[in-house]
């Protein structure tokens, strides 16, 4: 039996992920009616991971595919400078790659605009938008535009590739993995959600030299992304988080409510088997001056996130950790 949705639900009531829920079932459902084909076959990893996965013509490469927005209001104010905008609008995407292990390639860009909106504002913006895709490797290759009468919004959907043998999902996290980060967390509204380094670099060093078992990019916070790394897992698991090993980055200004619950972060969090611990530890800080700090392990329970906070005369508390991270629709 079909389940039917009131009629006057909204978004807000459930949520973005509660949304984004009811979209996966809705398609899910569909897909189980439709016969077998050729394009369906061509989806390795659909909806729930940072970016699809796509077979290629290449036979020892996925294609990646992914596609975020950012609008005036929520994600940038609309006196934030353009090429600030458009370096945000690349790098949340260029993120997404990173986080499956993967080379960003190709980028389409499409924008709605006020019709009073200068030239040299899209210059700008677009200048931001290449000098971000430049970085990385990823060409711009084609977009859109349209006019809007209130927010101004940019939309950048990109390809990317990566080898079969080193592609990463935010599901395969392994009990008694241990758990790591890149960076430091926490305060990001303070400039760095408009400034900051997507680690790609760092992902293809770590997928090249290491079997990362899970990885995800924290754009929603790390209590957020830790609970959808739990979502997506085939195996019953959930985390054990040392409270006092998060790193705090200094626009947190010390508050570890900041670390665990900001988002747009877009730091690596990843799960690796603990034998290499040491020597991830030891070639890590040999090329790259990015933090890497343990922070926790994978445990084997129902969905469970616990943040274990060591006090003094070693006495440490436990306490069960909620998701309270960004979700767009605050319900």
């Amino acid at each position: 039996m079909k389940r039917s949705i009131h009629p006057k639900r909204t978004v807000g009531d459930i949520g973005e992920f509660g949304l984004i829920g009811q979209i996966q079932r809705q398609l899910a459902g569909h897909a189980r009616g439709v016969a077998s084909t050729a394009p369906r076959r061509s989806v390795v990893v659909g909806i729930g991971d940072d970016c699809a996965v796509l077979r290629s013509a290449d036979r020892v490469k996925y294609l990646l595919y992914t596609c975020d927005p950012v609008v005036e209001g929520v994600h940038y104010l609309p006196n934030t400078p353009p090429h600030r905008v458009g370096w945000k609008a690349m790098a949340r995407n260029l993120s997404d790659i990173a986080a499956m292990g993967g080379q960003p390639r190709w980028a389409v860009v499409s924008i709605g605009l006020r019709r009073r909106t200068s030239v040299a504002y899209v210059q700008q913006l677009y200048a931001g938008l290449q000098a971000a895709a430049k970085q990385f490797g990823c060409t711009i290759v084609g977009g859109d535009s349209t006019h809007v009468r209130h927010e101004q919004f940019v939309v950048v959907a990109m390809l990317g590739e990566v080898e079969k043998r080193r592609l990463t999902l935010r599901s395969d996290a392994k009990v008694g993995d241990i758990v790591f980060v890149t960076g430091a967390l926490g305060g990001s509204l303070r400039g760095k959600h408009l400034t900051f380094t997507p680690r790609v670099a760092e992902a293809r060093w770590l997928v090249r030299h290491f079997r990362i078992h899970a990885m995800i990019d924290l754009s929603d916070g790390l209590s957020s992304d830790l609970r959808r790394c739990i979502e997506a897992s085939r195996m019953r698991i959930g985390f054990e988080i040392d409270a006092n090993r998060i790193p705090i980055a200094p626009a947190a200004r010390g508050s570890l409510a900041a670390a665990l619950n900001d988002g747009e972060d877009f730091e690596l969090l990843f799960t690796i088997d603990p034998r290499y611990r040491a020597e991830l530890q030891r070639q890590w800080n040999r090329r790259f001056t990015t933090g890497l700090t343990e922070i926790g392990r994978v445990v084997r329970a129902r969905g469970a996130i616990t943040l274990i906070n060591h006090g003094t005369k070693c006495r440490s508390t436990r306490q069960r950790l909620k998701p309270r991270g960004y979700d767009h629709f605050d319900p």
